[in-house]
């Protein structure tokens, strides 16, 4: 027993690391694309019209007025239109001074729900209401860089084939505790290696829904399917990024990350708050999961080979932690410093190309998150797939 043991951890300590040398080898690949897509003088998108669709629910006033300030800072040739709808919140009274104040400004209209009816339906409304050649969509806790901001992310639109661009979304709250600069680290890794090893393919799975770009003239094509999406007989209403993203990708076109144009967005500062969120994200990975297999073509082996890794690792894990528990009630060989060890290898892995990229040493700080990862985070995957029926937007 304990040889097979030994056995299956090899074999999935192999499997974990080859995984992370292609996303991080394809990453790379993409990184330099991005470069020589930058120093490009092509300026065709600077005629492009854009507009801004801002959802809001329960908000904190203070976030929601730095998030519309970021939209009036923003440096692009084109004419730029914000329309932000607020679904029914029940600190309304607070947001009011910020939405009244933004209502009477030029190229801002507000929207207001008496009653909740979900994000989707929120970004319907704004979907109806653009006039733009691009639909930008910004989370109402996300700031937008001024300069590397929507005028980067529409340079992606260059390319006709591209039906939609996600941004690099960093940390706004990042100096609160440790667990905003872990988060910090975590979201860096999520968009210069994850999304950037599918960009290579032009296939990046979750446009993220607190920066990111889609053209107009597909939206009209697929905003009903959007908001008319049911799973188990029941309307639903989470995993609205990831959803929008499948449609635009089972439409035909591509979808990228634009590693130069940036935002900064508040994140959970509580352990609570980060289980909840990551609730909320699985929960729309496994219902995405058929769709996409069901629904979406193969742009290249590596796009379902991503999507079988996300799906069977974490599972093939929680057998090594199995074996772990086994090996010390029943055997001498405690595996658990194996494991320990193979957490720090798969970390370190990821750690060393975040500094070599960035120059942070901060980066090590990542080596705590992998024990984050399975103390509290895999066992949030059992509870998504429990609830898989509960919708909302489950953030406040």
């Amino acid at each position: 027993m304990i040889n097979f043991i030994y056995l299956y951890i090899g074999f999935y300590t192999m499997l974990v690391l080859f995984y992370t040398s292609m996303q991080l080898f394809f990453a790379q690949k993409n990184s330099r694309k991005q470069n020589a897509f930058k120093s490009s003088h092509d300026n065709s998108e600077s005629k492009l019209s854009v507009t801004v669709i801002i959802p809001c629910y329960n908000e904190d006033p203070k976030l929601l007025e730095s998030c519309l300030k970021s939209i009036t800072n923003q440096q692009i040739l084109g004419k730029l239109n914000t329309i932000v709808i607020d679904d029914g919140s029940k600190n309304i009274k607070e947001l009011l001074p910020v939405l009244n104040k933004y209502k009477k400004m030029p190229n801002f209209d507000v929207f207001i729900f008496e009653k909740n009816k979900g994000k989707r339906f929120a970004q319907k409304l704004g979907f109806d209401k653009s006039t733009g050649d691009i639909i930008v969509t910004i989370d109402s806790d996300t700031v937008i860089d001024p300069i590397n901001g929507i005028n980067t992310i529409i340079k992606q639109f260059r390319n006709p084939n591209v039906g939609a661009a996600t941004g690099d979304v960093k940390v706004l709250n990042k100096d609160e505790n440790l667990l905003t600069k872990l988060i910090l680290y975590r979201y860096w890794i999520a968009f210069n290696q994850e999304r950037a090893a599918q960009s290579n393919f032009n296939a990046v799975m979750c446009c993220s829904g607190p920066f990111s770009a889609y053209r107009a003239s597909i939206i009209k094509k697929i905003k009903e399917q959007y908001v008319t999406q049911t799973f188990l007989g029941h309307v639903s209403t989470y995993g609205d990024d990831r959803h929008l993203t499948n449609l635009v990708l089972q439409d035909g076109h591509i979808v990228r990350f634009e590693k130069n144009a940036i935002a900064y967005t508040h994140v959970p500062s509580t352990m609570r708050g980060y289980i909840k969120q990551q609730i909320r994200w699985n929960k729309s990975f496994y219902r995405e999961l058929l769709w996409t297999l069901k629904n979406v073509p193969t742009r290249h082996f590596y796009m379902v080979y991503d999507m079988l890794m996300q799906l069977v690792l974490p599972y093939m894990s929680l057998v090594v932690m199995a074996a772990i528990i086994y090996t010390a009630f029943f055997a001498s060989v405690n595996t658990a410093i194996i494991y320990i060890t193979l957490l720090f290898l798969i970390s370190t892995t990821r750690l060393l190309y975040g500094i070599y990229r960035t120059g942070d040493l901060g980066f090590f700080l990542f080596l705590i998150y992998g024990f984050i990862h399975v103390i509290f985070l895999m066992p949030s995957r059992f509870y998504a797939l429990s609830t898989l029926k509960e919708n909302g937007w489950s953030t406040r």
